[in-house]
């Protein structure tokens, strides 16, 4: 039963789930706040209680300076679930917020805590995997817009009509892409959790190979699912991956 939170800048708990058997941290993709997560509460009550995480730039935090690389990140992220990690707990990560969710598991066991139960890698390629395609964070604003938008498929097309509130947006999705595109990777021991990579059949960005790949990432058992959409699968086809996501954490992350 999770406990209560405290108060947070960080954390968004969309539906408090006390009954819920473990806690379900869930890190954004690129330019995403802490809403992207809450339509998964819904459908994960009773199995996990989503806690989404809210980075600088965004939201309640629009006002606030973006961070623009992944260690910072990581090791403040790993402060805030630190508190918590003797309770029973998982991670989850969409695109950028895999490689966070992953590099906040690895700091999270430096510092001698419990690790999480499980993680689910979705829409991105394993950390080990190089990145081929040219950085787009230093691009002024109007080619960065474009780029971004051909690349991803990502921005809403409200925002994209609105250059006002596009603006707002803006810094945070460069930082991101900035924290997603400087990440290398250091070599270490694989996580010893249970790891769920998920993908989309049509995503342009990220192979199937690639989020395969995930497997040298952990020694406990490794499930890999692919949905029918591109990048952003998981919006398309929400109850079917909240159901697999479901059915993985019952069977890896609550049992004893």
């Amino acid at each position: 039963m999770p406990a209560p939170l405290a108060p947070s800048r960080w954390l968004s708990r969309p539906r408090p789930d006390p009954d819920a058997p473990l806690r379900l941290w869930c890190f954004p993709y690129a330019g995403a706040g802490a809403a992207a997560w809450h339509p998964w509460a819904a459908p994960l009550a009773g199995t996990a209680e989503v806690v989404a995480i809210r980075l600088p730039g965004r939201e309640s935090r629009l006002m606030e300076t973006p961070v623009t690389r992944i260690a910072p990140l990581a090791e403040a992220l790993a402060a805030e679930i630190a508190p918590y990690s003797h309770e029973p707990y998982a991670l989850c990560g969409h695109s950028m917020g895999a490689l966070l969710a992953y590099e906040t598991a690895r700091r999270l066991r430096a510092a001698g805590r419990p690790g999480p139960r499980a993680l689910i890698a979705s829409g991105a390629r394993a950390p080990h995997c190089p990145r081929t395609e040219p950085d787009l964070h230093g691009l002024p604003d109007d080619a960065f817009i474009a780029e971004v938008d051909r690349r991803y498929q990502g921005i809403p097309r409200e925002l994209l009509a609105n250059r006002e509130f596009l603006d707002l947006f803006l810094p945070a999705l460069r930082g991101d892409l900035a924290v997603f595109e400087s990440y290398q990777h250091e070599p270490g021991e694989p996580l010893a959790a249970p790891l769920l990579g998920l993908g989309g059949t049509n995503d342009p960005r990220v192979s199937r190979e690639q989020t395969a790949a995930w497997r040298d990432h952990t020694t406990g058992a490794f499930e890999l699912e692919f949905f029918e959409g591109g990048h952003f699968f998981t919006q398309n086809q929400l109850a079917a991956v909240t159901a697999r996501v479901s059915q993985f954490l019952r069977r890896t992350a609550t049992s004893p």
